[in-house]
């Protein structure tokens, strides 16, 4: 019953403050959100309402649809170094990456993971993700959003 009590409390929050919000976009590089909606839908079907895709999918959608766009800037989920001015948020094993922009008042979505986090190891989600950053995967972004990045993109090399 607490648990009702709760999500009621949420959702009367989110409600009372829609304009406080900011708007959400999501980049291509964000599609594992569609896997998880894929996955949590096939199992609802199935009937398996208490199965850990539906699960993992809602927590997901609650930070890309409320966490997130009430506090974008955050300094407690700010990343640091070269990947500093993006934010990210864990989720028990999904880590989702944004940028933000006060002056639009729109957030992007630019990543999200269920890769094990492994410090150093290639398949580490914010070794991927650093890797998409310095590709210049996401400059037209960045600079869309008025983001600016650290050196490795602005000499060229990784630091």
């Amino acid at each position: 019953m607490a648990g009702k009590k709760h999500k009621a409390l949420l959702s009367r929050q989110a409600q009372a403050t829609p304009s406080a919000l900011y708007e959400v976009d999501m980049t291509q590089t964000a599609e594992a959100y569609q896997e998880l909606y894929r996955k949590a839908k096939t199992a609802e079907k199935r009937g398996e309402y208490t199965n850990s895709h539906i699960t993992k999918f809602e927590m997901v959608r609650d930070a890309i649809r409320r966490i997130i766009p009430s506090d974008p800037h955050n300094k407690k989920h700010a990343l640091r170094g070269e990947l500093s001015n993006i934010f990210r948020l864990k989720k028990g094993r999904v880590r989702i990456c944004w940028i933000a922009s006060s002056k639009m008042r729109r957030v992007c979505i630019m990543f999200i993971s269920e890769t094990l986090r492994k410090e150093g190891d290639a398949n580490d989600p914010y070794v991927i993700f650093q890797s998409l950053v310095e590709s210049g995967k996401f400059d037209a972004i960045f600079q869309q959003f008025g983001v600016r990045m650290n050196k490795m993109r602005q000499s060229g090399t990784t630091q």
